[in-house]
């Protein structure tokens, strides 16, 4: 099978796997607390990563950069709570369409921070993406909640984590990487659980497993993915996260998303895949000189 075929297979996975979790979050929501959903979601990522380190031994965890790794995790924690708590409140279509702007963020903190070249057609690409979010929000039409805001900030910080990890990616192996983030945001999660917990029944346990699993499977499969296919190609399958969350939750909590939803979430993934290939083009230049 070629590369480009095993790619799609594990990015399709990578889909599933998010869908599911979403899914999972709406699901968990209207009993648990983003606090304890967040605090299981993290356990679990701890947890499923122990026989790693048990047939690798510590030394897999050595690092120089404990600190990248500590705010990376801030980063995500602070996404991650945000994130869950629209996926609560918003019509999930409305939410993902929106969380497309992550790739959109990551290209202006990238120019900001680490000193990427971004072209104009790029920066107008960008710009066309936020236009995206405009449509899906579509002020003075609409009431803007404060889950669309959360969303949205949620996808900065995505973004800015997504940055570090690309910074650090040279010395940190992905395992341990996401073990850190997980272990590191876990005693957030931990100290204010007792303030808002709540017992799951024995209803709650199926949707449990699923956020465990595939909170961690998403980010297995996505390496998998990258290592055997461009960005560029994979991302297109990405999409299809919009149309399965959609499906399923509109036969799970009769969810509904209007057209312009989808209208904007196109324009917006649309912008953000141009901006990926475009990098990735460059990149292909460069290496050829």
């Amino acid at each position: 099978m070629s590369p480009v075929y095993l790619g799609a297979f594990w990015m399709l996975l990578t889909t599933l796997s998010f869908v599911a979790l979403s899914l999972s979050v709406r699901a968990l929501s209207a009993d648990i607390s983003v606090v304890q959903i967040v605090f299981i979601r993290c356990l679990f990522g701890v947890l499923l990563f122990l026989p790693w380190i048990a047939s690798e031994g510590l030394e897999a965890l050595k690092t120089k950069k404990f600190g990248q790794h500590f705010i990376r995790a801030v980063f995500m924690g602070g996404g991650m709570i945000l994130w869950f708590a629209a996926i609560g409140s918003l019509p999930l279509g409305d939410a993902i369409a929106l969380h497309f702007t992550l790739p959109l963020f990551m290209i202006i903190f990238a120019a900001i921070f680490l000193r990427e070249h971004v072209d104009t057609t790029r920066w107008l690409a960008t710009s066309i993406g936020f236009v995206g979010v405009l449509i899906v929000l579509r002020p003075g039409f609409q009431i803007i909640e404060w889950s669309h805001y959360f969303v949205l900030l949620s996808g900065a910080l995505y973004g800015a984590n997504h940055v570090i990890t690309k910074f650090m990616s040279g010395t940190e192996t992905p395992n341990a990487t996401a073990f850190y983030m997980n272990l590191l945001i876990l005693p957030g999660a931990t100290v204010g659980l007792p303030f808002f917990w709540s017992m799951p029944s024995w209803e709650h346990l199926g949707w449990i497993l699923v956020l465990g699993i595939t909170g961690t499977t998403a980010h297995t499969c996505l390496l998998k993915a990258m290592q055997h296919a461009d960005a560029s190609a994979l991302a297109p399958i990405d999409f299809l996260r919009l149309v399965f969350c959609s499906i399923g939750a509109y036969f799970l909590f009769n969810d509904i998303s209007d057209f312009w939803t989808y209208i904007g979430a196109s324009v917006i993934f649309l912008a953000a895949w141009y901006n990926t290939w475009s990098a990735s083009r460059s990149e292909m230049q460069v290496t050829d000189k």
